[in-house]
């Protein structure tokens, strides 16, 4: 097992190399990739053996507004959640991502995770990072490290302390008025 020890420069080292990566946040562990690079983010897809939309972890709610819309309503209601155990869907731009992190989709899925090490790595690597549960597509998303490091062997793990029983963030659709809870997560939100 390789086993990191939150060394933020080990994983930006990953990610500029087109690596995945295994790292905490607020809820479960996740899988990440430079959001911008299409190779790495062809590896999480063929890992997780599906291509539907991905979301894309930033560090602050003012990264927001380069990679989608938002309403001063929506920005206030931002303010509230993040950072937190969230992902909202908002009306995408035209950015830097790549095509596959959207996969034809008009939204893009956006979480800010109350989490020190996922916001220094992403102050630090100054770029977005997709993020998605450490799983196989239809199958439970894992949070034991043994358990992750049995499938996914090969990939450095950032350990950290997760929530043992997280459902995962919840996900809040903002392209709707109001604003639709697609998924019950470990996030509760008051409209």
């Amino acid at each position: 097992m390789i086993v990191k020890n939150n060394k933020i420069d080990s994983a930006i080292y990953d990610l500029k190399n087109g690596n995945i990566i295994i790292y905490e946040t607020d809820t479960l562990y996740g899988l990440g990739a430079d959001a911008t690079n299409k190779l790495a983010v062809q590896k999480i897809n063929n890992l997780k053996k599906r291509k539907t939309p991905l979301s894309i972890m930033l560090d602050s709610i003012d990264s927001i507004k380069k990679y989608a819309n938002i309403t001063s309503y929506i920005k206030n209601e931002l303010i509230k959640i993040f950072p937190g155990p969230f992902t909202v869907l908002l009306d995408s731009k035209k950015s830097d991502l790549c095509d596959l992190v959207k996969s034809n989709s008009s939204k893009i899925g956006i979480r800010i995770p109350n989490n020190k090490f996922c916001i220094d790595l992403l102050k630090k690597y100054k770029k977005p990072i997709v993020t998605t549960s450490v799983n196989i597509h239809n199958q439970k998303a894992l949070n034991n490290i043994d358990e992750i490091d049995d499938i996914f062997f090969n990939i450095n793990i950032y350990k950290g302390l997760v929530k043992e029983n997280s459902r995962g963030s919840t996900i809040l659709d903002f392209t709707c008025n109001p604003p639709k809870i697609i998924r019950e997560g470990d996030g509760t939100y008051k409209k």
